[in-house]
């Protein structure tokens, strides 16, 4: 893309398949719905007419509720991210991660890719608080606003890059994919599944931001910081007290 320089991705030969940070998530990831099939015995199976999340009221006072948020329940944009609903949401949003997630945080950095994901996630979800007075509330839970970030992110930094539409042996570039994604998700909205195809689109919202101006913003504080300074001149206080007695001795003088 034309101005996208900052986040250039070169791949050196024999890299590591996974990184730290999606190896880190998919292993939460998996934990927290491990913990969630026990807390299915614990506190009763799922809540809202069998459609909720494995764990029961313990899940949905962890999953993002636009209503319960505006209440006050402000740990839910963070808890939401790591609640699914079964081993096939689950599948499906750390193959997205698996797949396109190295490949970002190589291009990032681990500790921005850390901050990315869960920003894109964050403000992701918050697309739903938007439409809550119009469609009433919703029940989210789930990655996907986080990974369709990542997904975006590594279409935007290679758009011709070939993939595999799984699980078909279907070959096309990133760029294709994202438009295949797209046109789902709009299908999904018109039909009226459940799936909150708001927050996907408000993580590609905030991921695709985030690759397009943050690489702008960082060159213009770059910038700001080569900027020449004026040479700062060191003042010697006593050394200006002794130059004003002797300016005052020298008019004196001149007076008499």
């Amino acid at each position: 893309m034309s101005g996208y320089t900052r986040f250039e991705y070169q791949p050196p030969p024999q890299r590591r398949r996974i990184t730290y940070a999606v190896q880190w998530l998919i292993l939460a990831n998996a934990i927290v719905y491990a913990g969630q099939l026990i807390a299915d015995v614990v506190f009763g199976g799922p809540v809202a007419g069998g459609a909720g999340p494995p764990g029961g009221l313990l899940a949905e006072w962890l999953a993002f509720q636009p209503d319960r948020f505006l209440a006050g329940a402000l740990w839910q944009p963070v808890t939401y991210m790591f609640l699914h609903a079964d081993l096939l949401h689950l599948f499906g949003n750390m193959l997205v991660l698996f797949f396109f997630g190295p490949e970002v945080e190589r291009l990032l950095s681990t500790r921005q890719f850390f901050r990315f994901y869960f920003l894109c996630g964050l403000v992701g979800v918050m697309a739903n608080v938007l439409i809550y007075p119009i469609l009433g509330t919703v029940s989210v839970h789930g990655a996907s606003g986080a990974t369709m970030g990542v997904l975006i992110a590594f279409a935007m930094a290679q758009p011709e890059r070939e993939v595999y539409l799984f699980p078909l042996p279907v070959r096309l570039n990133a760029r294709g994919l994202i438009i295949i994604v797209i046109v789902l998700n709009i299908v999904t909205a018109l039909r009226g599944s459940p799936v909150s195809v708001a927050t996907h689109f408000g993580g590609m919202g905030v991921g695709a931001a985030y690759m397009a101006f943050v690489p702008r913003l960082r060159n213009w504080l770059d910038g700001l910081r080569r900027r020449p300074r004026a040479p700062r001149e060191d003042k010697d206080p006593v050394g200006e007290a002794v130059d004003n007695i002797l300016k005052f001795h020298d008019e004196k003088r001149r007076r008499r």
